[in-house]
């Protein structure tokens, strides 16, 4: 693997990590609120919040792949 390779993995994965450090953000409230046993927000707030989780978990899972396509003229 590239130097390249290994810097546009480091910087794909740690992009991913921000939008699941921003998901876990936006759910901190909601949990407060479900252990204090108030009821929870509507669902489609719930399910808007989870894009950033998704998209996080997404782009680490698919890094590698990205990173090599995207470095592959670079080589």
């Amino acid at each position: 693997m590239s130097t390249y390779t290994k810097a546009a993995l480091s910087v794909i994965r740690l992009v991913a990590a921000g939008f699941i450090v921003m998901s876990l953000c936006l759910y901190s409230p909601d949990l407060f609120l479900w252990l204090s046993q108030k009821p929870p927000h509507h669902t489609g707030v719930l399910v808007l919040k989870a894009f950033p989780l998704m998209i996080g978990l997404v782009l680490y899972w698919k890094s590698r792949d990205i990173a090599e396509r995207l470095t592959k003229d670079l080589d």
